[in-house]
């Protein structure tokens, strides 16, 4: 009984938007809890943008898992016939405070390349233009952007699907094929069933098993409130309407780390 209780309040904070506010409190909280400070030789965002992106205000992690999933992602775009030595347009949808923009828009221009981040919010997109190397705008929750067709040879994106109900999933597929060139690159990371049986809450793991695709908290879209997980299957059904789905990498259960599709426009 206190159970379902809890879970008819829960749904009501989320109806009325309330959640909303308690989610925003208890990011304050996080940014303002004791933490050490760790020097990269790079610009550091501020501790309430980390944490809206991370959930963590912990400099080392920020640093070290975005300087990982950096060179994991350039690693799989080699491993797919991709340059990165050379001159690339980069795109980067949903920079947040430059986690992983930090370690890769500088290499990106210094190769005589350009870069693009885009996010939904305007003080983390603020503070990555006046930090980092690169171009950075505003992007809505759903597209388009402003990027132009067949401009883009490289697109990522880190745990931004992950945050999203299947429709607007299926419409940033659509946009990323829409600004890649003929043979492009897209390297977009999900929750798979491999993530979820190593990091996911049990409710989750159960209900998995029954849907295609999972919105979990389903309030919020966008925010580190609301996740998303689906089956790495179902997610090269909805890739392989606008990709040529080349791999799919599974969850880590060992590290949390998300799987990751790599995806080539077809032409």
């Amino acid at each position: 009984m206190r159970q379902q209780f809890r879970r008819v309040l829960h749904r009501s904070l989320e109806v009325t938007g309330l959640i909303g506010v308690l989610h925003r409190r208890q990011e304050r909280r996080l940014a303002r809890a004791p933490r050490v400070e760790s020097d990269d030789g790079r610009a550091m965002p501020p501790a309430e943008l980390m944490v809206v992106v991370a959930g963590t205000a912990d400099q080392a992690w920020f640093s070290s898992r975005g300087q990982a999933d950096a060179t994991r992602f350039l690693a799989y775009a080699q491993a797919h016939g991709l340059d990165t030595a050379g001159p690339l347009a980069v795109w980067e949808l949903g920079c947040g405070c430059g986690r992983i923009a930090r370690w890769l828009a500088p290499d990106v221009l210094a190769a005589g390349g350009s870069f693009h981040g885009t996010d939904i919010n305007r003080r983390s997109v603020a503070w990555c233009a006046a930090n980092l190397p690169g171009r950075y705008v505003v992007n809505r929750l759903r597209p388009p952007t402003r990027l132009a067709a067949g401009s883009i040879d490289l697109a990522y994106a880190y745990s931004v699907l992950t945050h999203l109900r299947e429709g607007a999933t299926r419409a940033w597929l659509a946009e990323v094929a829409r600004v890649l060139r003929p043979g492009g690159l897209a390297l977009l990371t999900f929750h798979d069933e491999d993530y979820a049986r190593a990091w996911a809450p049990p409710q989750v793991q159960a209900a998995l098993a029954g849907q295609n695709y999972l919105v979990w908290n389903d309030a919020l879209e966008g925010s580190n409130y609301m996740s998303s997980w689906t089956s790495r299957a179902y997610f090269t059904t909805l890739a392989a309407e606008v990709f040529e789905v080349l791999e799919i990498r599974p969850g880590d259960t060992g590290t949390p780390v998300q799987a990751t599709a790599v995806l080539r426009r077809r032409g």
